[in-house]
């Protein structure tokens, strides 16, 4: 009688007693920082969790990816494995270099993920794994020549990436020193410069950011050429702007509207239907009086 009837405060009352959160994983297609749904969910929960009993909550996955070998993992563990044999992992990221953009996507998509995993859960993912992240991306800790694959198959992949570790530091989630943030500012803007922003959520549309970055760049030629590119996509140009406003004024024919009627489609006096039961009736009356006329003639015989 009342299934699907909101009552505000009973979904805050069954969290007052939860202290753990926990994710069944059964397959090896996605992980903690592979798929945006583990952080918007899990993390979800944590994030609400928290807010309601003012506890940080443990997080589990119930691995149950091998048959009859089911384990619970700390969700801190299971995101490092992933990253390690993953993201981190030279095997892995030389394989996924021979792949269109959509590999190098993926690297950026890992960033994301493991942001979000910060603003849900900041204790799960230590600084550690962005210096991890910063060395191997934009340092080419192994040697792989990142900076030169990512501006052939997908620059705006790696301003993403920049993006997000700015965005990080700047929100406090992960403390590195100066010189790294200036380091990468000025990679960013070096892509920026180059290949035009490829505007996302980070990259063109968070100001703060935008700000920070730009305190971060020291070279003021670089700085004032990444601002410029950025106004240049988020401006509409003086030029489309008139176009826009102004009226066409189209000399030539004009064209009207006009309405065609079908034959099946035209009105008539009577309609198809109408004229169908006349005939029948027509066709019954001349049936009763042939017969009737018949039967009479019988009569006089």
């Amino acid at each position: 009688e009342h299934w699907g009837e909101s009552i505000p405060g009973v979904f805050r009352a069954a969290m007052q007693n939860t202290d753990t959160v926990i994710q069944p994983r059964s397959s090896n297609s996605w992980g903690p920082l592979s798929l945006d749904h583990v952080y918007e969910f899990m993390g979800g929960v944590n994030l609400a969790i928290r807010n309601v009993t003012g506890k940080e909550p443990d997080a589990y996955f119930n691995d149950l990816r091998t048959p009859g070998r089911a384990k619970i993992q700390d969700a801190e563990e299971a995101a490092m494995v992933e990253a390690r044999s993953t993201v981190l992992n030279p095997k892995y990221i030389r394989e996924m270099m021979k792949e269109g953009p959509g590999a190098a996507g993926t690297f950026a998509e890992v960033f994301r993920n493991s942001y979000g995993w910060k603003v849900m859960k900041p204790e799960m993912l230590k600084d550690h794994l962005f210096d991890e992240f910063k060395a191997v991306y934009i340092d080419d800790k192994l040697k792989l020549n990142m900076r030169e694959y990512f501006e052939k198959k997908n620059p705006a992949a790696l301003q993403e990436m920049t993006a997000v570790l700015m965005e990080t530091a700047r929100k406090g989630l992960w403390k590195t020193d100066a010189a790294t943030l200036k380091q990468i500012a000025q990679v960013h803007a070096e892509l920026v410069r180059k290949f035009g922003p490829g505007c996302s959520g980070f990259v063109c549309n968070n100001a703060k950011l935008r700000e920070f970055i730009a305190q971060n760049l020291a070279d003021q030629p670089l700085k004032q050429e990444y601002s410029r590119q950025i106004d240049r996509v988020r401006t509409p140009s003086s030029s489309s702007a008139q176009a826009k406003d102004k009226k066409e004024n189209v000399e030539g024919m004009t064209l009207k509207k006009q309405e065609i009627i079908r034959p099946d489609e035209e009105k008539t006096p009577v309609s198809k239907r109408t004229m169908f039961f006349l005939v029948l009736a027509l066709v019954a009356i001349a049936l009763i009086a042939f017969r009737f006329g018949r039967k009479r003639d019988e009569e006089e015989k």
